[in-house]
């Protein structure tokens, strides 16, 4: 494969290959020969890895899949990042914690935020597509049911199933859970043969 998705000289070669390929089948709906349906657009997928990286803070995904989304709508880095980062900061709020009335409080004012989000992106599930896989990633019931609602609801009213919209999503967030975990480590693996050790032969 001529492109890796982990660059480094620890990782094994054969496990990289195996991610790349993931990569592909995530993404692109393809393993290079069997093409299958996909229900999410590769925007929406990129919007989503995007995400996923500044939650997991993973510098590497970030700035891939920023320039990814870039390239799609031309829209300058600072403002993609600037918009991400609120949409973020407002799902890590763990809403499992609070009172019933600053619960109630935060879905009125998330509800109000994703609108502005989805029309700004002329897309209605985008915002809730995030915090549902942000919701899955950390095994957030509260989130996965709110997010996951809506999502069934905007794409059962376009008659698709929507099972086969929210396993798509699960795969991708399982694949950036994998990528982000290994991508941190990267310079710390590299940090640690850095120096020779010194070995006592006595």
């Amino acid at each position: 494969m001529s492109s890796r998705v982990f660059k480094d000289k620890i990782f094994p070669k054969h496990i990289s290959d195996l991610m790349t390929l993931m990569h592909m089948m995530v993404f692109d709906g393809t393993d290079g020969e069997e093409q299958w349906e996909t229900f999410l657009t590769l925007e929406e997928k990129e919007c989503v890895a995007l995400g996923l990286a500044q939650y997991y803070q993973c510098e590497h995904c970030i700035e891939h899949h920023t320039k990814a989304l870039n390239r799609m709508r031309k829209v300058p880095e600072e403002t993609l990042s600037r918009n991400m980062n609120s949409l973020v900061l407002f799902l890590r709020t763990d809403v499992s914690r609070v009172y019933e009335s600053e619960r109630q409080r935060w879905i009125q004012a998330w509800n109000e935020f994703a609108l502005k989000v989805a029309l700004n992106r002329s897309d209605r599930a985008m915002p809730h597509l995030i915090g549902l896989a942000i919701g899955m990633a950390r095994d957030d019931a509260f989130l996965i049911d709110l997010c996951g609602r809506e999502v069934r609801v905007i794409y059962e009213e376009q008659n698709i199933d929507s099972r086969l919209v929210i396993g798509e999503l699960e795969a991708l967030m399982i694949f950036m859970k994998a990528a982000a975990s290994k991508n941190r480590l990267v310079p710390k693996m590299e940090h640690l043969f850095e120096e020779s050790l010194a070995v006592d032969t006595h």
